[in-house]
């Protein structure tokens, strides 16, 4: 298996020329994945262990993430990549898919999002009414939309299982994906339980059972709210917290006393806009306070449109990457905003508004669960289709590219050196 952390100075003199974006989309499922959460669910964290908790959690994400880059200054990182702004590097691309077989060219592309190119490849393929080729064209005519021609394929692709076919649980995460995408929900819960199944051999196709459990967790509980079921929705999202879902405090009523009425009205004259020249977090935390003292004088509807402006907020990203997510799920704004959303989720609870609850849990994850699917484990497994490779294609491959790719496509921003 080549370790991309063995870059070729060559190679690291290549990418320096780039300026790269890191998403944090997939960090909290690769690190929540190697903590013992069976332990963690089982005791109620002191806030000293939970801070040495929260520093473990951040040490390992600082790993994912230099893991990735040095993935991405590798030839296959390189080679998966798209390039922002006026120089392409064509030859990158071309250069790595001269090394593979047919069959791990068509893979390439399939993870690449270059869903044409695959497709041409997969029609002159020799093997191309295997399972694991028919599970290769339904990604890709997934990924062009083209969803009822996707699931066709999919029902295809499953007939082969135990036929040369045996794949784990992203086979039934993408096929879920696709019909859901097509409207086709109560199929798609069937699928999520299947992948769910599947969950305990999670390391060998590039992932955690944890990452996956929560994965179904969340995607199953979206498919409820579309289905107009919030309360099943809500508790499903709500269970993801395990322990952690005390932070909500719905078990608190929301009551304030006389003294707290007087000096909310008070405060609210002597601050009735956010300090001049306000940053993202000072802003949020105004808003989050403002909205509190809407509530102490019993104003709740002005109360919930303050808390909506506050979960609102975000930094302003020099980012020039659209789509890379680049907020960092630790930061002190994140968890301003998930006071402001705890709040609302304990008045939805009270007046039993569960659809609206959805919503404000929804707003606490680092992915929304509606685009669950197009963030978190997308890629296809090098392990689902072995029949198609060769041993060079694996030995060109490395598992952290699956992890990446699990969030879609790698872009970066060309940056002109400086003279």
């Amino acid at each position: 298996m080549n370790d991309p952390r063995s870059g070729k100075l060559t190679q690291a003199r290549r990418i320096s020329k780039y300026g790269l974006k890191t998403a944090y989309a997939l960090i909290l499922a690769a690190t929540f994945g190697s903590l013992s959460q069976d332990s963690l669910a089982q005791q109620r964290l002191t806030p000293a262990q939970q801070a040495q908790l929260n520093e473990q959690i951040k040490q390992e994400v600082a790993k994912v993430i230099a893991d990735q880059k040095r993935w991405i200054m590798s030839k296959e990182g390189l080679a998966y990549a798209s390039f922002v702004g006026s120089v392409k590097h064509p030859e990158l691309k071309t250069q790595y898919m001269q090394q593979l077989s047919e069959g791990g060219k068509i893979y390439f592309l399939t993870c690449r999002q270059d869903y044409a190119e695959a497709l041409k490849l997969l029609d002159k393929f020799p093997k191309r009414e295997t399972g694991s080729a028919l599970y290769l064209r339904a990604k890709c005519l997934d990924g062009q939309r083209k969803r009822l021609d996707a699931i066709g394929v999919y029902d295809k692709a499953a007939k082969k299982i135990g036929k040369g076919f045996s794949p784990g649980f992203r086979f039934y995460l993408h096929y879920a994906a696709a019909q859901a995408a097509a409207g086709k929900d109560v199929e798609a819960l069937k699928n999520l339980r299947s992948a769910a199944e599947r969950a305990a051999d999670a390391e060998k196709y590039s992932s955690s059972k944890t990452a996956v459990a929560q994965a179904v967790m969340k995607r199953v509980g979206y498919l409820q709210e579309k289905r107009g079921k919030y309360k099943e929705a809500f508790d499903n999202y709500l269970a993801m917290f395990g322990e952690a879902q005390s932070q909500f405090h719905l078990d608190q009523p929301i009551e304030v006393d006389a003294s707290v009425k007087s000096r909310a009205g008070k405060w609210l004259k002597e601050h009735p806009t956010p300090p001049v020249g306000a940053d993202a977090l000072a802003r949020c935390k105004y808003l989050t306070t403002a909205a509190k003292a809407h509530l102490a004088l019993g104003d709740e509807k002005k109360a919930k449109e303050t808390l909506e402006q506050a979960i609102a907020v975000r930094e302003k990203s020099s980012n020039e990457i659209p789509s890379e997510l680049t907020e960092d799920p630790f930061s002190v704004l994140s968890q301003a905003r998930d006071v402001a959303s705890s709040i609302l989720i304990r008045l939805d609870i009270r007046d039993k508004d569960y659809k609206s609850a959805c919503k404000h849990i929804r707003a606490t994850f680092v992915t929304d669960p509606a685009r669950d699917d197009q963030k978190m484990l997308q890629c296809i497994s090098m392990a689902d289709i072995p029949d198609l490779l060769t041993k060079k294609d694996r030995d060109l491959h490395s598992s952290i590219a699956e992890q990446r790719l699990d969030m879609g496509a790698v872009v970066l921003q060309y940056v002109k050196p400086k003279s």
